[in-house]
């Protein structure tokens, strides 16, 4: 049947809509690229738009990877990321489980409490938190990153909603079976888990990679500095037209386009994995608006 024109309109106003919407998200991201990838004159000369300028150049990309800090970086982010995202998964299910059990006698006051937390800026209480890392002589050490922000509330309330989903006739033939809490927990609730796992796991991979401002609070040892504070001293240092070091040069020389090159080291493997893991982030929208 041929669709009424009245039908039609709506729905290419709304293609037209999320055409544009892609359009001006993506753009930043060529514009970046092409500008890493363009001649510094052009660049300086503000002549790139869209595509790379001619004659096309990656020595922005040499002089940045030259330099030993980079993989260093690279070396400690992956650390901080792998531990950290683990610390985050266990911290998260351990608080989020107990708060989504109806049986469990503290679960109003640990949902109030970790309700009222999120409306509490980090930024806000830097001071007290660096006190508190102090007194714990964690200044300066690696666990410090790790420890610090071991649970985000928002996550665990998502968490917890979607244990909430999971029938309770599941845990009640669990507990006439004799299964403890924790077996119930590994048994039951973790494997019927996996995509809520997946896309809180995947919230704080991204947050921990992004991760550089409590870095440059807590450390000052460069041998320990995710890859975001090392890239951001050397835009900070590019950008003052100064030498980085030895191994760098003449980075000050092309100071756009380093950058912008920059830009592209530290996104680049986060916009190679997210394809294929958009599904989850999708999936993630919804999960706390889920309520059992």
């Amino acid at each position: 049947m041929k669709r009424r024109s009245g039908s039609i309109i709506p729905d290419v106003i709304l293609y037209l809509i999320v055409t544009l919407i892609c359009i001006v998200t993506v753009y930043p991201f060529i514009y970046v690229l092409s500008a890493s990838l363009s001649d510094p004159q052009a660049l300086y000369e503000n002549r790139v738009v869209f595509l790379p300028v001619a004659p096309f150049s990656v020595e922005s990309y040499r002089l940045i990877l030259r330099d030993s800090r980079i993989w260093t970086g690279y070396a400690n982010t992956l650390f901080y990321v792998t531990f950290g995202t683990a610390i985050n998964l266990i911290m998260s299910i351990l608080a989020a489980y107990p708060m989504s059990r109806k049986r469990f006698s503290g679960r109003k006051f640990m949902n109030i409490f970790v309700s009222v937390t999120m409306f509490i800026s980090a930024t806000g209480m830097m001071i007290p938190l660096y006190l508190v890392v102090k007194s714990l002589h964690l200044l300066n050490t690696r666990l410090s990153i790790l420890i610090v922000f071991a649970a985000f509330p928002f996550y665990v309330i998502i968490l917890r909603s979607f244990f909430e989903t999971i029938p309770e006739e599941l845990f009640e033939a669990a507990r006439i079976d004799g299964a403890s809490e924790l077996t119930i927990l590994t048994r039951i609730v973790l494997p019927l888990s996996g995509a809520a796992l997946a896309t809180i796991g995947l919230y704080y991979l991204t947050n921990r990679w992004n991760g550089y401002f409590w870095a440059m609070v807590f450390l000052n040892d460069e041998k320990k500095f995710p890859l975001q504070v090392v890239l951001r001293q050397l835009i900070v240092l590019a950008s003052m037209g100064e030498e980085m070091d030895a191994n760098i040069g003449k980075a000050a020389t092309n100071a756009e386009a380093v950058k912008y090159a920059t830009i592209v080291v530290a996104t680049l493997p986060i916009a190679v994995i997210y394809p294929f893991i958009q599904k989850y982030f999708v999936k993630g929208v919804t999960l706390g608006s889920v309520k059992g």
